[in-house]
C-alpha cells in the first residue's frame, strides 16, 4: 500500500502523458549498478485501458487485464542493455507502448598510467604518448579522463561516441613535449563517471603519480664566447660551468705546451688556471649533447720602457754594420781589412805585415753582405755598382733568396691515414698521422691512448678496444719554421647495434577495431650514434614509413622510439607489422649497414557483421515443401545468430545462421547477427504458394 501511495505522489516528476499514447513511467529515467535491484512504476489515466504489462528480457510482465497501474520489479540487475517497454492495450483495438531509459553502470576496476619508456626518462624536445588505461568500466559514454601535472589540468577527454554499453577497457593518450622546465614534476591521470542528475555521484578514480625526468643537453651560465684579458706574469680562472641532465662532463683542448704547464690540473673540472694568451676551448657533454666554449686571452699592454730599449740596441748593430760595410767593402764587392793600403793590386810600403795578406782579395761572405742590405740598401747598391755585372747579378739573388727565406714559412702538413674511422664497440683501431716537412714534436693527444714522438714523421694512435664514447683524438705537430704548431682532429664514428627492437600498439590492448585509428610504436635500446640510425616499417614484406634521427646529435647509447598511423579494414586481419632499426655509416662502415629486425606484430582487426545480400529475401514456400533461409555473415569476433518471427520455431533452431525446415509458415522472419561491435538483421519474407502454381 505504502507502494503505491509514494507513487502517486513522485507522478508528478514523470514524463508528461502523451494524448495519443496515455502512458506515464516514474521514475522516466533509472540509473542503476550492475547487480541491484530497480523498481519502476507504469501508469495510464485514461479509462478505455483493456490490459497493460511489461516486455523486458529481466523482470517482464504479461499482459494483465484490468489495470491501470503495473510496477516493474527486478531484484537484481545483470544486464548491461536494457530497454523495458510498458504497453497497454485500449478498448478501441489499439495498443501503444513507453520505453523506459536504463543505464548500467560499472565502476573502472583500476586506472594505471604508462610511461613513455621504461626508464622513465624523457629527452627534451621530443614528442611523448602517455597512455592511461581504465580497466573494466561502463558504459564508456559516461566517462571522463583527466591528465594533470601537478594541480593543473592538462587536458581532459570523454567517450561520448562510445556505444558499447558493457564494460570495456579504454586508453586516454597524453602527448608531453618534454621540456627541461618539466624535469621533476608529477603526472598523473583521474577517471570520473558522470552519470548526470539522476545518477549518484561517484568517486573520482586516480592513477599513481609518476616523477617526470627530462633529459636535456649541457648550457653554459655564462656566454659561449669570452674575451679575457691576461695581466703579464699572472694567472686567470676561466669558468666554463654548465648545466645539463645528466650532469656534464668537461674536457679542455689544449696545445702540447700548455697541457705540459697544467699536467696537474683536473681536466675533467668546469675551471682552468692560465698563465699564457691564446685561444682555449672548453668541451662540455653528456648523453643528449656536446658544446664548445671559446675563451680568447689576450696579454696586457707591453711595456715601452723594454722595447725603446731593445730598438737602441738594434740600431747600434745597425751602425755598426753601416762603419763595416763603408770601410771594408771595396768596389767590386769584396771585404778586406786593408782597404787604404790597396793600390791597384799592390800592397804599398807600409803593407809589410799585411801585404800577404792583402795580396789575396777575400771575397765578402753572404750573410754579412744580406745584412748590410736588408738594413741599408743604398750603401749595397752604391757597393755593386762596380763593373763586375755577373757578381752584381749574383749577390743580388743570393740576397733576394736569403730575404725570403727570412720571412716565408711552410704550411701545416698534417696528414691522417685513414682521415675518417668507423669502429664497432670495443673493437680494436688503429691510425697513422703524419708529418709532411721537419718536425720538432709530433704527436696524438687522446684520453686513453696518447703517444709522442720527437724522431720521426709519423705517429700511431692504437687502441685494442675502444670503449670510450667521447673519445676525440686529436694530432698535433710543433714545427721549426712557420706555422709552429698546428693539429687535425680525427674523424672517428664509434657504433653500437641496439640492445633490443620491439614493437607493440600504444593506445589500446587487443583487436584492432576496422575504422579507427591506432598507434604502434617502436622502440630502439641503446644505439649509437643516433643520427646515423633509420628505422623502416614493413607491412608483410612492403616498406609504408621510415624514420630517421639526423636532428640528433648524441654519441653515447640512447634509446629511441618511432610511431606509425594505422587506420585497418578487414583486409589488415592478420597482417604482419614489424620494424627494422638500420645503421648507415658511410662507406667507411661495414656494408651492408648493420640492422636489427623487431619481432612482428600479428594485427588482429575486428569489423561488424555483414551479409553477402543485406537486402531482404521473399522466399515462396510451397506446402509440404523444404526451405532455406541462410542468413550467413561475415565478421570478427565470428557473429552469433538470432531469429524473431511472429510464428513460434524450434529453440535449436534460433541460433544457427541457416534455418531448413518443412514446417515453417508464412510470415517474416527477421535474423540478427551480432558480435561486439555491431547487431545487423536481414528480413525472410515467406510467402505461400500454392502447388503447380
Amino acid at each position: 500500500m505504502l507502494f503505491f501511495i509514494f507513487a502517486g505522489l513522485i507522478a508528478c516528476a514523470g514524463k508528461p502523458v502523451s494524448a495519443s499514447c496515455p502512458i506515464e513511467i516514474i521514475p522516466p529515467r533509472v540509473v542503476v549498478r550492475y547487480g541491484d535491484p530497480i523498481s519502476v512504476n507504469c501508469s495510464s489515466p485514461s479509462d478505455q485501458i483493456e490490459g497493460m504489462g511489461w516486455e523486458s528480457p529481466y523482470g517482464g510482465v504479461p499482459l494483465t487485464q484490468g489495470v491501470s497501474f503495473l510496477p516493474l520489479q527486478i531484484n537484481s540487475l545483470k544486464a548491461w542493455e536494457l530497454e523495458p517497454n510498458c504497453y497497454i492495450n485500449l478498448n478501441t483495438g489499439e495498443q501503444c507502448l513507453e520505453s523506459l531509459s536504463v543505464t548500467v553502470y560499472r565502476m573502472a576496476d583500476s586506472v594505471s598510467m604508462t610511461l613513455p619508456s621504461k626508464t622513465g626518462h624523457m629527452v627534451e624536445g621530443k614528442n611523448y604518448r602517455m597512455q592511461c588505461d581504465i580497466a573494466n568500466v561502463a558504459p564508456a559514454r559516461n566517462l571522463s579522463v583527466y591528465w594533470f601535472k601537478g594541480n593543473e589540468i592538462l587536458r581532459t577527454e570523454s567517450f561520448d561516441k562510445e556505444s558499447n554499453l558493457s564494460p570495456v577497457n579504454l586508453s586516454s593518450v597524453f602527448n608531453l613535449t618534454a621540456r627541461r622546465g618539466d624535469n621533476g614534476s608529477h603526472i598523473r591521470c583521474e577517471a570520473e563517471l558522470n552519470l548526470g542528475p539522476a545518477g549518484p555521484n561517484l568517486p573520482v578514480l586516480r592513477s599513481k603519480s609518476h616523477d617526470v625526468t627530462v633529459l636535456y643537453p649541457p648550457a653554459f651560465v655564462k656566454p659561449e664566447k669570452e674575451n679575457v684579458t691576461l695581466i703579464a706574469g699572472g694567472r686567470i680562472n676561466l669558468n666554463c660551468t654548465a648545466t645539463g641532465n645528466p650532469m656534464p662532463s668537461y674536457s679542455w683542448q689544449l696545445s702540447h705546451v700548455i697541457q705540459e704547464e697544467n699536467k696537474n690540473q683536473d681536466e675533467n673540472q668546469p675551471t682552468l688556471t692560465i698563465s699564457y694568451p691564446g685561444t682555449y676551448n672548453c668541451t662540455v657533454s653528456n648523453t643528449q649533447g656536446t658544446k664548445t666554449k671559446y675563451f680568447t686571452v689576450t696579454g696586457a699592454e707591453r711595456n715601452y720602457t723594454t722595447l725603446a730599449a731593445m730598438i737602441g740596441v738594434f740600431l747600434t748593430l745597425a751602425a755598426l754594420l753601416f762603419l763595416g760595410g763603408y770601410f771594408f767593402v771595396t768596389q767590386d764587392g769584396t771585404f778586406s781589412f786593408c782597404k787604404g793600403s790597396y793600390i791597384r793590386g799592390q800592397p804599398t810600403s807600409s803593407g809589410a805585415i799585411w801585404g800577404p795578406f792583402c795580396s789575396n782579395i777575400v771575397p765578402c761572405r753572404v750573410a754579412k753582405l744580406v745584412q748590410v742590405g736588408i738594413f741599408f740598401p743604398w750603401l749595397l747598391n752604391r757597393r755593386l755598382s762596380a763593373k763586375n755585372n755577373m757578381g752584381d747579378k749574383f749577390l743580388k739573388w743570393i740576397l733576394t733568396l736569403c730575404m725570403f727565406y727570412s720571412v716565408s714559412g711552410d704550411g701545416c702538413s698534417l696528414i691522417l691515414k685513414p682521415s675518417r674511422v668507423v669502429v664497432g664497440f670495443g673493437e680494436p683501431v688503429s691510425v697513422s698521422c703524419e708529418a709532411a716537412r721537419p718536425v720538432r714534436v709530433l704527436g696524438w693527444e687522446s684520453a686513453i691512448s696518447a703517444a709522442h714522438t720527437q724522431q720521426e714523421l709519423s705517429v700511431q694512435w692504437k687502441v685494442d678496444s675502444l670503449i670510450d664514447w667521447i673519445e676525440e683524438p686529436i694530432c698535433y705537430g710543433v714545427f721549426f719554421t712557420a706555422p709552429r704548431q698546428c693539429e687535425e682532429k680525427l674523424n672517428l664514428v664509434l657504433y653500437k647495434t641496439p640492445d633490443s627492437v620491439s614493437i607493440r600498439p600504444v593506445n589500446h590492448t587487443g583487436p584492432m577495431a576496422e575504422g579507427k585509428e591506432y598507434q604502434l610504436l617502436c622502440e630502439v635500446q641503446n644505439i649509437a650514434p643516433v643520427q646515423y640510425l633509420t628505422l623502416r616499417w614493413y607491412r608483410g614484406q612492403t616498406e609504408v614509413y621510415n624514420h630517421s634521427f639526423s636532428d640528433l646529435t648524441s654519441s653515447s647509447p640512447v634509446q629511441v622510439s618511432s610511431i606509425l598511423l594505422i587506420t585497418p579494414t578487414k583486409a589488415d586481419n592478420g597482417a604482419q607489422y614489424r620494424c627494422v632499426a638500420e645503421l648507415e655509416l658511410g662507406p667507411e662502415g661495414p656494408q651492408p649497414p648493420p640492422t636489427v629486425t623487431s619481432e612482428p606484430l600479428n594485427a588482429s582487426v575486428y569489423f561488424p557483421p555483414t551479409f553477402l545480400s543485406p537486402e531482404p529475401e521473399i522466399v515462396d514456400l510451397t506446402v509440404g515443401s523444404e526451405i532455406t533461409l541462410n542468413c550467413t555473415a561475415t565478421g570478427n569476433p565470428t557473429p552469433v545468430y538470432s531469429w524473431q518471427s511472429s510464428h513460434p520455431m524450434q529453440e535449436r533452431m534460433e541460433d544457427e545462421a541457416v534455418l531448413t525446415s518443412s514446417s515453417l509458415l508464412p510470415g517474416t522472419y527477421t535474423c540478427t547477427a551480432s558480435n561486439t561491435l555491431e547487431k545487423k538483421s536481414k528480413q525472410f519474407i515467406v510467402k505461400a504458394k500454392t502447388k503447380g502454381v
